[in-house]
């Protein structure tokens, strides 16, 4: 259930995910026309000026409460009103009301609720607020020796930190994806260590992997496993790197994700597979890799209850294994209410 405007302002993750750069589409999504994008709670249009520039506004005409989103977009850049056709510069401003005289000044207070929007690394990220930190890192964006692929959005219904809380288990690999990401012949998970930085966690984890390339091709190993070290950054509160680097053969395989939180509980993941190997190979396998693999974890992480992870440990079991989930917590707790 959505929460009200004062139960927003009193939540302390609200209060500090709207001073949060957050993720809310594929920059590929916006074409001639705008498009609606949801951010805690919150209905929201994005669309492009003339000069290819990103804005985000409400989504709302401050004439009648239109959605601008069912609108258009004029040669200067400027969105249209569906309803009554009033435009919009990309400062917000209103600069015609087709129903009054081009002599009569259009009053100032008629303007858009303007937001912070960024484009990075094909990803749209917005602030409803000030923002306090910088958009998370993704190294390997713009090394030529990397091929990225968009993968298609996941939408759960679950709460981002259990989203995000899944992405990094790695006691499920085997069980959950046997034969994609690990063996149920194989659970016991190695040892590793977690470093915690500020609003961020690094660490390391060396496994045998199957071989996936009967079925997908997107695995680099030169029997029916081998060994593949995975390297994390996850940066409070929801983005993840990954890279995946086979022993065999040297390459590597790459994810980028971030979670958009719709509101608490409802969230969409947005994620890059990438590779610096069969680059001259056909992209869908690893889209479909990566589908299979989030369909296969949705309806468990969506099971999951309580629906929010607790912050207090001591509410759920947690054995040597769990150390990142136990990292990740104390992460999000000081995220949210220490810094």
């Amino acid at each position: 259930m959505p929460l009200s405007v004062d139960d927003r302002a009193s939540n302390p993750t609200f209060r500090k995910l709207r001073d949060t750069w957050l993720v809310v589409s594929w920059a590929s999504a916006l074409s001639d026309r705008p498009i609606p994008v949801e951010l805690l709670e919150e209905k929201l249009v994005l669309w492009r000026s003339s000069d290819g520039t990103v804005q985000c506004a409400y989504d709302r005409c401050p004439h009648r409460g239109t959605q601008l989103s069912l609108g258009s977009i004029d040669e200067q850049g400027a969105i249209i009103c569906p309803y009554h056709g009033w435009a919009f510069e990309p400062d917000g401003m209103c600069v015609n009301v087709p129903q009054m005289s081009s002599e009569v000044p259009i009053p100032k207070r008629v303007k858009l609720q303007k937001l912070s929007c960024i484009e990075r690394y094909g990803l749209i990220w917005v602030c409803l607020g000030e923002p306090t930190e910088q958009i998370p890192q993704f190294p390997l964006f713009d090394d030529p020796d990397m091929r990225h692929v968009e993968c298609a959005p996941y939408m759960w219904n679950c709460t981002p930190e259990r989203m995000v809380e899944n992405f990094m288990d790695f006691g499920h690999l085997g069980y959950l994806h046997d034969g994609l990401l690990g063996s149920r012949d194989d659970l016991i998970v190695p040892e590793h260590s977690v470093t915690s930085e500020k609003n961020r966690l690094v660490f390391d984890l060396t496994m045998d992997v199957p071989s996936t390339n009967d079925s997908f091709g997107v695995t680099q190993v030169e029997g029916d496993r081998g060994k593949q070290t995975n390297s994390y950054v996850v940066s409070a509160p929801y983005t993840i790197f990954l890279q995946s680097r086979y022993h065999d053969s040297g390459t590597s395989r790459v994810l980028f994700f971030s979670v958009q939180p719709l509101s608490l509980e409802r969230c969409v993941g947005y994620c890059y597979q990438s590779r610096d190997f069969d680059l001259d190979q056909p992209d869908a396998p690893f889209e479909e890799f990566q589908a299979l693999l989030a369909e296969q974890d949705r309806p468990i992480v969506e099971s999951q209850l309580p629906k929010h992870a607790p912050l207090k440990l001591s509410d759920e079991v947690h054995l040597p294994f769990d150390k990142v989930a136990v990292a990740y917590r104390r992460l999000l707790k000081d995220f949210f209410y220490t810094t």
